[in-house]
């Protein structure tokens, strides 16, 4: 048996990360030939994550001699310089390098203990960064924001609207916990939780020509000039390879990757684009636009829940999945996502 060790410091007002880090601390410390602390650990990731003590001793909120000596401790307890200072700041040595990668996946693993242990009481906390492409920004996200809110006042909520490439990017680079986004057409280091699968419509000016139709094919869409994002962007790259498929070329007479800026081109009769309908479900409604189904071939979109495939998930994130899928399982039932139908 592992002898018990009395924590020399009073936790009870301590929050759950801080409760962790001083139990795993003092669990750890009989068995350490040169015990070092969690706070001098997230210290050094700080200060190498901002290049510079003065800017890390900033962000941390403590003075920059207490920072300094902190890492110093930790280097004398490693044995080893975990940096080498510079007239710009400072950069990590062989051993600070592998110490940020282990130490990183350390603290993750620490805060997702932290936020599961304090679920069980009924208390979630913590923070969560939540990532939206536009379209769904603009359907959803104040039903979503205002119901995770409500339910778990204790969690910070931090959301971001991105095109769907830069938001697999940040989600896969560990800065998003989870984004809704279109399904990725490259192999990334995610897992992807299929949400719904909708259909796209061309998009047009109110006195658009097909403006009474039914529906539209591909071919004849494309007589239309375009306003779309970039070619490295999910939605374009859909529509360049149907294009190819048909042989007829794509007539893109602006690419912008602002969605509220191609709206606005579209809505003064310059451009003509392809979007799902829920996008500009509001504006059809009012008589601003027209939208029409894409058909020979129909187009469809599969929109998914994202997550880093090596990270844990935090109980806050969780929860915020769980009322995602609520919410799109909502509207798609309700009519208010139309042309779109629940992703297995």
């Amino acid at each position: 048996m592992l002898p018990a060790q009395p924590l020399p410091v009073q936790l009870a007002n301590q929050t759950p990360f801080r409760y962790f880090c001083n139990i795993l601390y003092n669990f750890c410390m009989p068995y350490m030939s040169q015990p070092f602390n969690l706070h001098q650990i997230n210290s050094f990731l700080t200060v190498a994550k901002c290049g510079s003590f003065t800017r890390a001793a900033i962000l941390l909120n403590i003075a920059q001699p207490a920072l300094s000596r902190q890492v110093r401790l930790l280097e004398e307890s490693l044995g080893v310089e975990l940096f080498v200072r510079h007239g710009r700041g400072v950069v990590t040595t062989a051993a600070g390098q592998l110490l940020q990668t282990r130490a990183t996946h350390l603290l993750e693993e620490v805060e997702a203990t932290a936020s599961a242990v304090s679920a069980i009481a009924g208390e979630v906390t913590g923070q969560v960064i939540f990532g939206l492409i536009p379209s769904v920004a603009h359907s959803m996200a104040g039903d979503i924001v205002q119901r995770f809110r409500e339910n778990f006042p204790r969690v910070s909520l931090v959301v971001e609207s991105a095109m769907s490439g830069t938001l697999q990017e940040l989600t896969e680079q560990k800065k998003i916990n989870l984004a809704i986004t279109y399904e990725p057409y490259q192999r990334r280091n995610l897992r992807c939780t299929p949400l719904m699968e909708e259909r796209l419509y061309f998009i047009g000016p109110a006195q658009c020509p097909t403006a009474s139709a039914a529906e539209i094919s591909l071919q004849d869409a494309l007589q239309f000039p375009m306003v779309l994002p970039g070619n490295n962007h999910g939605l374009r790259i859909m529509i360049e390879k149907a294009a190819a498929q048909v042989r007829l070329p794509v007539l893109l007479d602006a690419e912008i990757n602002t969605l509220a800026l191609q709206l606005d081109l579209v809505r003064r009769g310059l451009a003509h684009t392809i979007l799902p309908l829920a996008t500009v479900l509001r504006s059809v409604k009012r008589g601003e636009m027209t939208a029409c189904p894409i058909v020979s071939p129909a187009l469809t979109r599969k929109l998914v829940l994202a997550t880093p495939a090596d990270r844990p998930t935090s109980v806050a994130s969780m929860r915020l999945q769980q009322l995602v899928e609520q919410a799109v399982h909502r509207q798609v039932a309700s009519g208010e996502w139309p042309g779109a139908q629940i992703g297995r």
